[in-house]
């Protein structure tokens, strides 16, 4: 029968084989790997070496070791969520940022269009008068 340090053991485990595939097929990106990689290293030494987390639970006053791992899940969870919001936050500035410039160049374009056919018309009426 599988206990729970054994199933987060390979739950660990299989985690950190998806993420390094991910990065291998370069469909995650390097920088957003190693936070990855550094939470399920956390977890694979947490589940594997058992007194480990017995100490740091006992320490933390947390009378069930293995619900220290949820315990580092969701907090890991939480930064995690708060590092995509500034991400996505930045994201939106940028988006509205080019928009306007788009805006601007596309006004710009206009503008030009505008001169050159507005010069062929008085160059045409020029050489059109007797």
């Amino acid at each position: 029968m599988i206990n729970i340090f054994m199933f987060s053991a390979l739950f660990s485990l299989g985690f950190l084989v998806i993420v390094l595939e991910l990065v291998r097929s370069k469909r995650l990106k390097e920088q957003y790997s190693l936070l990855w990689l550094f939470i399920s290293g956390i977890m694979l030494i947490l589940t594997l070496w058992r007194g480990l987390i017995e100490k740091i639970a006992e320490r933390l006053g947390v009378y069930y070791a293995p619900s220290l791992l949820f315990i580092v899940g969701i907090l890991f969870s939480f930064a995690l969520i708060l590092h995509y919001s500034v991400i996505i936050s930045r994201l939106h500035t940028q988006n509205v940022r080019l928009a306007q410039e788009i805006g601007v160049l596309n006004k710009k374009v206009e503008d030009l269009y505008e001169t050159f056919n507005r010069g062929e018309e008085i160059e045409n009426n020029r050489f059109d008068s007797p």
